[in-house]
């Protein structure tokens, strides 16, 4: 995969487009609901936003992005009275990233698995 940053213009790429979805047609199948948002880093697809109820978010939250590929990071999670909601970052697989100096997660300065 090469990296789906986004153009200029604030058109989507056609990956990323794909990865949404994807993600928007299995949460429908799961009575979750997301919304997405454009990722600060090179290494961004895209950030899914998941809400519903907590049970339901937190056991299906991982169904949703498994088959896409990518890797995921919880950026935050919140519960409200009401509803639970979890922001993921997806990730270029970290095997087909760039190097980019101006990143600052842990998996791009050393951390994480390698």
């Amino acid at each position: 995969m090469t990296n789906p940053t986004r153009p200029r213009g604030g058109t989507l790429t056609t990956a990323q487009a794909q990865t949404r979805r994807r993600v928007r047609e299995a949460a429908a199948a799961l009575g979750l609901r997301v919304a997405f948002g454009e990722g600060r880093r090179a290494t961004d697809v895209t950030l899914v936003v998941v809400k519903g109820p907590r049970t339901a978010v937190l056991r299906s939250a991982h169904a949703l992005v498994e088959p896409l590929g990518l890797d995921v990071e919880v950026v935050r999670s919140a519960h409200t009275t009401d509803q639970y909601e979890m922001v993921l970052a997806l990730m270029v697989p970290r095997a087909n990233r760039q190097r980019y100096t101006s990143e600052r997660r842990a998996s791009e300065i050393g951390g994480g698995e390698d």
